[in-house]
């Protein structure tokens, strides 16, 4: 049973719980049905551990509850679920805006990278919508676009040790387990787990007793796309919204592994356009 006086933890400090109150929402309060979990599963083609860690979060906090073998959500979490879909056609309204992407491409993107957006990139998003006038109501089934599994999403790219071997390898220096986790405060264990899941996707080359981290071809060759997107994210947020250089980053390191290649394509459009040069690390 929650402490009724803990009232620390919002729907966002639970992976991937905005994203299924808004599931719940949509299928539950506008559409009238009785979803159970495994209905919820079905509809999101999501993971069901996932789904089922997320959904017991979501009780402990009561944003919703289980009666009777249905969810039903509560008051925060109906308040939660529609804050985030405003939240949605903020963001959507700025990629279509700023980056001429059709409504649809605009929330798939926004769906993907809502979570992730720090809170001065939000606030610079919510000035430039209101003072450009931006129209947020795209038709129902454009906006309409659910992404439940972002913590899969970020993990299944391995990106944690992209930038980091980047820097390495631009210092011209070999990167190893060890070298990276004592340089970046990364816990040894966590560096030499994400290693083997990059190993494991054929992206680092058979990891030897010495820790040493060389990356495959097609390795090397995400790790410097990856390095690639970042800047420009970075460029654009800096030009489009004010941000300054580190807050840019900051929503760069996360959008650059769940943006769209079609927001990537819009993006250099806009960079070009403008005759802004991405800087590199």
């Amino acid at each position: 049973m929650r402490d009724p006086d803990d009232m620390s933890h919002l729907p966002h400090d639970i992976p991937g719980g905005e994203d299924y109150l808004v599931a719940l929402y949509r299928l539950t309060e506008e559409q009238g049905r009785d979803i159970t979990p495994e209905d919820l599963i079905h509809e999101l083609g999501a993971d069901p551990e996932e789904t089922a860690k997320v959904l017991e979060d979501l009780q402990y906090y009561e944003y919703l509850v289980l009666d009777e073998g249905f969810l039903e959500l509560a008051f925060p979490g109906k308040w939660a679920a529609e804050d985030t879909i405003s939240w949605h056609a903020g963001i959507a309204a700025f990629l279509a805006g700023v980056l001429k992407l059709p409504p649809q491409e605009a929330c798939r993107n926004a769906a993907r990278i809502r979570n992730v957006i720090r809170r001065k990139a939000w606030d610079g998003i919510t000035r430039y919508v209101a003072e450009h006038n931006l129209d947020r109501n795209f038709p129902e089934t454009k906006i309409n676009f659910l992404f439940p599994s972002l913590v899969s999403t970020v993990e299944e790219n391995g990106g944690y040790l992209f930038d980091l071997i980047y820097m390495e390898l631009t210092e011209q220096k070999t990167p190893s387990v060890k070298g990276i986790s004592e340089a970046y405060g990364m816990s040894l264990d966590a560096t030499e787990e994400e290693a083997r899941i990059m190993e494991k996707r054929g992206l680092l080359e058979k990891i030897g007793s010495d820790g040493v981290l060389t990356p495959t071809p097609r390795g090397l060759e995400m790790i410097y796309e990856n390095a690639t997107r970042h800047m420009e994210i970075t460029a654009f947020l800096t030009d489009a919204l004010g941000l300054d250089e580190i807050e840019a980053q900051s929503n760069a390191w996360r959008w650059k592994f769940l943006l769209s290649e079609e927001a990537m394509q819009a993006i250099r459009d806009y960079l070009n356009e403008r005759g802004i040069v991405a800087e590199r690390w």
